[in-house]
């Protein structure tokens, strides 16, 4: 594994490969938003029912939660670039090719490679900004990485929905995207130099022995927490909640779901100027206590006005925790070990999103959407503080 460059970057360099990490992230993140909005559409263009087509996001999100760790230890022995650059080209062309096959059962087969690919390119970004940049600058970009992604979440949606007008196929030649960056970061990336020489056990073994491992498994315990929220609250409860108390078309759906990304892009862009004042394990119990008030008022308000300030909230708890925990995380990990790490990193975080929707449901389908957002909102306070006792503990561990 290559983790640290024998000549500097120059700011040119530099500025080529943000570039091209974040267009990077903006490929992962459409993976999943770009095609949820057209899953009624592709259930009626493929006379299938509304469960066989989710399982278009099953596929893709499911192989990153086993597979991924694994990929992080390829692109430790072998570089971040050698592994990035065809995820994402592979990506591209995994997406394309459902537009030109003839049974779903083969789309489903796509979707779980072009899943693998998507976990890879997710988990690299990160890593490569641990890789390449330090200090506050590091947490500058890791910052807006995640506001990146916000928006790409937010946008997508809206993105897939309308391509989805022209046809149930036309969303998927967006993933085209994926082949430019792949060829754009051929040119561009450069791989650090270093590596670490163990292997499989080995491997495994000297990973533990140089990471604290009980502030790891808070940081990893507070990534699923925000992807199961996001997922399963504010993705999947927070839809079913304006439809049915207050009638809202679509549309107008898409756009409320859009007011997080706002305040989490303006909060995560500042993390490292928050970091300087408050310690990560204080930043990410703000997060989830934050997240705790949004929900609650969710929960409790029969007001929009109210209930867009709760999705403000939710923006703000998220701007707070995501990239505070990647950047704890990319400074806790060793560089001989950083891909492996990151790469836990993203299958705890598709773990969340996998489970998160389905979670929610069930729990709402005993005791109601609102009723389930404030349990989850006490969840998230419960969950904030814990986290913050183990990472604050783990420090004399």
């Amino acid at each position: 594994m290559r983790t640290h460059l024998s000549t500097p970057l120059t700011d040119t360099q530099q500025s080529r490969t943000v570039v091209i990490i974040f267009a990077s992230t903006l490929v992962s993140v459409m993976g999943v938003s770009l095609i949820s909005p057209v899953l009624p559409t592709i259930q009626t263009a493929w006379d299938i029912s509304a469960s066989q087509a989710s399982l278009l996001i099953s596929a893709f999100t499911l192989p990153g939660v086993v597979l991924t760790p694994f990929v992080g230890l390829v692109a430790d022995r072998v570089g971040r670039k050698r592994v990035l650059v065809p995820a994402l080209f592979l990506f591209g062309v995994s997406g394309i090719a459902v537009v030109f096959v003839g049974g779903f059962t083969t789309i489903l087969g796509l979707r779980v490679v072009q899943g693998i690919a998507g976990s890879a390119i997710m988990s690299l970004t990160v890593t490569l900004l641990g890789d390449l940049f330090s200090g506050a600058q590091r947490s500058r970009l890791i910052g807006l990485n995640a506001a990146i992604l916000a928006i790409g979440a937010a946008g997508y949606p809206l993105l897939g929905g309308s391509l989805a007008l022209l046809s149930w196929a036309a969303p998927f030649v967006c993933f085209g995207l994926g082949i430019v960056v792949a060829i754009a970061g051929s040119a561009v990336l450069t791989e650090p130099e270093g590596g670490e020489s163990s292997s499989g056990l080995s491997y495994v073994a000297n990973a533990v022995q140089a990471v604290p491992l009980w502030r790891a498994i808070g940081l990893y315990a507070a990534v699923f927490g925000i992807f199961l929220i996001l997922y399963g609250a504010q993705l999947t409860v927070i839809p079913f909640i304006l439809d049915e108390s207050y009638g809202f078309s679509s549309g107008t759906i898409g756009l409320l779901l859009g007011l997080p990304a706002v305040t989490m892009g303006l909060t995560s862009s500042q993390s490292s100027r928050l970091i300087r004042h408050l310690s990560p394990p204080r930043l990410i119990t703000l997060g989830f206590v934050t997240y705790g008030i949004g929900m609650t008022l969710a929960a409790l308000t029969h007001s929009v006005v109210v209930l867009a300030g709760a999705l403000f909230l939710f923006g703000i708890g998220q701007g707070f925790a995501e990239p505070i925990t990647d950047t704890a995380l990319n400074t806790l990990a060793p560089d001989a070990f950083r891909g492996g790490i990151m790469s836990i990193r993203t299958s705890v975080l598709q773990f969340g999103t996998t489970v998160g929707p389905p979670v929610f449901v069930a729990v709402a389908s005993i005791v109601g959407y609102a009723n389930t957002l404030l349990i989850a909102g006490i969840a998230a306070v419960a969950l904030g503080v814990s986290a913050f006792g183990v990472l604050t503990l783990s420090k004399t561990a």
